[in-house]
């Protein structure tokens, strides 16, 4: 094998070279120049339907919700007393112990003053009812 000496050989250049001085103080303004300018295009809001379209249907939501919204005032109406009865006759899970449970003296004293009893109408139902074959 041959001895290989570096600084005895013939040495190459790389091909690089530094720049001139001061060539990177004006570089960026010189890119700029090169560079194409942008074109702008320019839409005007009105022309352009969807726009105009939505800001309608916004219209619409906002006034029918607004409408709803103060009309929807439905007046309450109280239940007649049948429908009441009829209720409380039909649901299973409300017993009598658990009316009772819930009345206080007022309405005790409203109960005692609304029954009427007269002799007649406790005779009939006496009579209705077949008391003898119970005891």
């Amino acid at each position: 094998m041959n001895d290989f000496k570096l600084n005895e050989e013939q040495k190459i250049t790389t091909g690089f070279t530094s720049p001139p001085d001061a060539y990177f103080d004006s570089f960026t303004d010189r890119m700029m120049q090169q560079l194409p300018e942008p074109e702008v295009k320019v839409v005007p809001l009105y022309k352009r339907k969807p726009v105009w379209l939505s800001a309608a249907a916004a219209f619409v939501v906002m006034f029918t919700g607004g409408y709803f919204l103060v009309n929807n005032t439905a007046p309450a109406t109280q239940p007649d007393t049948t429908a009441i009865e009829n209720y409380l006759v039909y649901q299973t899970n409300v017993t009598q112990y658990d009316m009772i449970d819930h009345l206080d003296t007022q309405d005790i004293q409203e109960l005692e003053a609304s029954i009427t009893l007269n002799d007649e109408a406790v005779e009939d139902y006496l009579n209705q009812e077949d008391i003898y074959n119970t005891y």
